[in-house]
């Protein structure tokens, strides 16, 4: 008997077959680009033919989704993908289908990583089994947060990412300026994100670029392109900010967690002094960030780990 686990994201998707009994054991793991596909019935049907588990009894599918999620039906952010649990045990014959917010799967993750996978941005007072954030800038920006009962955690999900952007300083309120001019509507997500990145950029040289994309600004700015050097230094300002509102939000005493690609390959950004400034820079409040325990999450199969997680508890009721 086997398991699948996917982390949807809007530019990839891990997904992953277990065994049901030895959910820790990887039978097969596979990447994919989701803009490949026109759903994710076919991307499923792709990685079963390639991890040759056709004919495997398959007793749960986990689906960690960018968007908000119910019980019986997912329309994602980000990627024009409408997914029905009818729909995929009417196809695959699966048994129990459990779907979540792919930063709750984040969430859940994070209590099965290694100390090899994080970076302490602040030391603050972390307490064992207190309420956790997971927060993380990649194709959009998501936040959950996970509690224990009785030591089991449970994550829940919030759309936090599209909480409206509030500028602290001169130069972001330039930005908010000229993004309310192409969006409208500004939200955190507007910024932090791939596309955030880009128009950061784009707010710092002065001109409109459609062919550029985060990547490339993350590797200019380690270069001697001074536009890219703004938006990067702009960009950890506002993360530094974002996360130090959430520190207020939730007092977090587990610690927020940053997952999300953006931050895990930018790492010597994240680390700077640009980021935990704004972090710390909450007025009257900053005792309270200081105290909050910050850590970038280097290992991008946090989201998959939770998918899992939530695959073999499903396949626990299930036998």
């Amino acid at each position: 008997m086997n398991i699948i686990a996917a982390d949807v994201g809007g530019t990839k998707t891990r997904i992953v077959i277990t065994d049901a009994e030895k959910p820790d054991q990887v039978l097969y793991e596979a990447r994919y680009n989701s803009q490949d596909f026109d759903g994710f019935e076919p991307l499923l049907s792709t990685f079963i033919a390639d991890s040759g588990a056709k004919d495997r009894r398959l007793v749960a599918l986990s689906l960690a989704l960018p968007g908000v999620v119910n019980g019986s039906d997912a329309r994602l952010t980000n990627l024009p993908w409408y997914i029905s649990k009818q729909d995929l045990q009417d196809r695959f014959g699966v048994e129990q289908i459990h779907f979540m917010n792919d930063f709750q799967a984040s969430a859940l993750g994070i209590a099965q990583l290694k100390p090899d996978d994080l970076i302490c941005l602040n030391q603050g007072n972390q307490i064992a089994d207190a309420l956790r954030v997971a927060v993380g800038a990649g194709t959009g920006l998501g936040v959950s947060w996970i509690s224990y009962d009785g030591g089991m955690p449970k994550a829940w999900s919030t759309e936090g990412g599209h909480l409206d952007f509030a500028p602290v300083d001169k130069t972001q309120m330039d930005l908010l300026t000229f993004l309310i001019d192409r969006y409208g509507h500004v939200s955190y997500e507007r910024v932090l994100s791939g596309d955030g990145l880009v128009s950061l950029y784009e707010f710092c040289s002065g001109c409109k670029d459609s062919d550029i994309e985060a990547a490339w600004v993350s590797e200019q700015a380690e270069g001697n392109d001074k536009a890219a050097k703004q938006a990067m230094t702009l960009f950890v300002k506002i993360y530094g900010a974002f996360v130090g509102n959430l520190a207020l939000l939730f007092k977090p005493e587990g610690g927020i967690y940053i997952t999300g690609g953006i931050g895990a390959k930018t790492v010597s950004w994240m680390k700077s002094d640009d980021f935990i400034s704004a972090f710390l820079y909450k007025g009257r409040m900053q005792a309270l960030a200081e105290k909050t325990s910050v850590y970038l999450v280097t290992n991008e199969r946090v989201g998959v780990i939770g998918a899992i997680s939530e695959a073999a508890r499903c396949a626990g009721r299930q036998q």
